[in-house]
């Protein structure tokens, strides 16, 4: 049996089939590495067509085995600076504590918030909390029997002792497929199934539906598109793996967006990557958006 997941990787199968590869609008380049002394960095930077933006971040990770730390570094070009201690599996298995904090230079603003987590085979417990004058509590459980996931999560104002938000999950999920639903607040859902059709072959659909009233749905920048303002969003998506170093995206909704993408290992440590999204209802004069990715590791 798979360990139980958290709440936030419920449904990430069908999610990263449609998000995962696709960044229309956007020039993208990652790198990563590990040095000797067992110091990981990496860093991400991204150009934006519509704007001409150019933003990044660099981000430093080392961990203390024997301790069971792990203390991350990360900077980006707005000017904010993050740091993280998290320890696991230390002070008991499955057990994760974490400390993380913000702070941004120019303004003086600053930010912090303390994470646990709880592990074991049919549980998953996520929490943390704000560590300022507003303080927001996010609490979320995920139990799991056999091939079913059930999962509940909320938001919860101390200051004000109100709730802000909740939401709830089932999911069920074997070899081949994975089954997820979602509900938020009682006016937003989500239902979406992945399926492995073979070696070569992953394919899902995803169904959602927004909050509000009305309104076609928007790229992010991802690759997915957001909620539709109140409308139901019907999307259908697949991957097909042409060998080991090569593989096709492609996916389309309901208001005729078509999303096409092409990834390439070209050798060992770098990948390339091509994506577009194409408005279908305008094919002449549609907002098309085309992006560029690549990957390199060593």
């Amino acid at each position: 049996m798979a360990p139980t997941p958290t709440y936030p990787d419920l449904g990430k199968l069908a999610r990263d089939l449609f998000k995962r590869g696709y960044h229309p609008g956007i020039w993208q380049i990652d790198c990563k590495t590990l040095t000797n002394s067992g110091i990981e960095f990496f860093t991400t930077g991204f150009a934006s067509q519509d704007n001409s933006k150019v933003s990044g971040s660099l981000q430093s990770k080392y961990k203390i085995e024997d301790q069971g730390l792990t203390l991350t570094e990360r900077w980006n070009t707005e000017n904010w600076l993050f740091g993280e201690i998290m320890q696991r599996d230390k002070l008991a298995q499955g057990l994760m504590l974490a400390l993380e904090a913000k702070f941004q230079p120019a303004s003086n603003e600053a930010d912090g918030k303390f994470k646990m987590g709880f592990a074991q085979e049919n549980f998953n417990f996520l929490a943390d909390i704000g560590l300022n004058s507003e303080p927001i509590l996010n609490c979320s459980l995920v139990l799991g029997h056999k091939e079913f996931l059930g999962g509940v999560g909320t938001e919860f104002d101390i200051g004000n002792t109100e709730f802000k938000s909740w939401k709830v999950a089932l999911g069920w999920s074997n070899e081949t497929a994975t089954l997820h639903g979602e509900l938020k607040n009682g006016d937003t859902w989500l239902a979406s199934l992945f399926y492995k059709a073979n070696e070569k072959i992953d394919a899902g659909v995803e169904v959602t539906k927004g909050a509000g009233g009305g309104g076609r749905g928007a790229e992010n920048p991802e690759g997915g598109e957001q909620d539709g303002g109140g409308d139901v969003i019907v999307n259908l998506g697949m991957i097909y793996h042409l060998e080991e170093e090569a593989l096709i995206r492609a996916k389309i909704n309901n208001v005729v967006e078509l999303g096409l993408g092409y990834e390439q290992k070209l050798r060992e440590g770098i990948t390339a990557s091509i994506s577009a999204v194409l408005d279908c209802n305008n094919f002449k004069d549609g907002n098309h958006r085309l992006g560029v990715g690549v990957a390199l590791q060593c």
